[in-house]
């Protein structure tokens, strides 16, 4: 086996584990989905402070 076999090999192993770990807790999962969007959210909708300048009446 060449050095690229065995790295997917390990790779397809542990998605595998992923997967069923995934399946018994789910839970933990969505919480961590829930987190991840929440920070990506967080950034896209940064408030920018805006440069009041002072009104003049003309």
């Amino acid at each position: 086996m060449t050095f690229f076999d065995v790295l997917r090999t390990l790779f397809e192993i542990a998605m595998v584990v992923g997967l069923v770990w995934c399946i018994f807790h789910e839970d933990r999962l969505v919480a961590f989905e829930e987190r991840v969007l929440a920070s990506f959210r967080r950034k896209r909708l940064r408030v920018v402070k805006q440069n009041r300048a002072k009104r003049y009446i003309a």
